[in-house]
């Protein structure tokens, strides 16, 4: 009966000491994948500008799984068109423009969109998301503002792969960026 108390006392008293041990532990872990992390821009920022751009338009139509494409937009067409903390943003067609909610909303001149619900389907036709993607095929844990010194409304010409999910949906996996000045 003795052991067994003191098996019980043991156990109380080493719970807790326990799960906060697994806590630190885990709370460490959590602050060292928190840091920040240092890549070389230079693998993804690209000096020329590609050939045989089309716009997003045209990719969403007829870009296949898995191919190569290289892709013409402006950053935008999204109330926020960042993923905060990652290589990806939303690209708009190079022929669309964004205004403000409530500007001739109503009746939007060709190739001007609003950010209100009523123009959510047509934002989504002319918009795409890209992801910055590493020689692995895996997204790249710096945001794309800070990797390429990249701003809301830049000219962009994305190379890469087009990525289709079972659905249809297309998304850019990218491998190099040129801004256009």
């Amino acid at each position: 009966m003795k052991s067994m108390t003191s098996l019980t006392l043991l156990a109380v008293i080493g719970l807790p000491l326990l799960s906060g041990c697994g806590e630190a532990t885990q709370s460490s872990a959590v602050a060292a994948s928190a840091a920040p992390i240092e890549i070389d821009s230079s693998k993804f920022l690209l000096t020329e500008e590609p050939t045989g751009a089309v716009g997003v338009i045209a990719a969403r139509e007829s870009a296949e799984d898995g191919k190569p494409l290289v892709l013409v937009g402006r950053i935008g067409g999204a109330a926020n068109p960042w993923i905060d903390g990652r290589a990806a943003f939303t690209l708009l067609d190079a022929s669309m423009s964004v205004v403000a909610e409530g500007e001739d909303s109503e009746d939007p001149a060709d190739g001007e969109l609003c950010m209100g619900d009523c123009c959510a389907t047509e934002r989504l036709d002319c918009t795409t998301l890209v992801k910055i993607v590493d020689a692995d095929g895996k997204l790249v844990l710096v945001d794309s503002r800070k990797l390429l010194g990249l701003s809301e409304s830049d000219m962009v010409v994305i190379q890469g792969n087009a990525k289709r999910d079972k659905s249809g949906n297309f998304v850019m996996l990218a491998t190099g960026v040129f801004i256009r000045k």
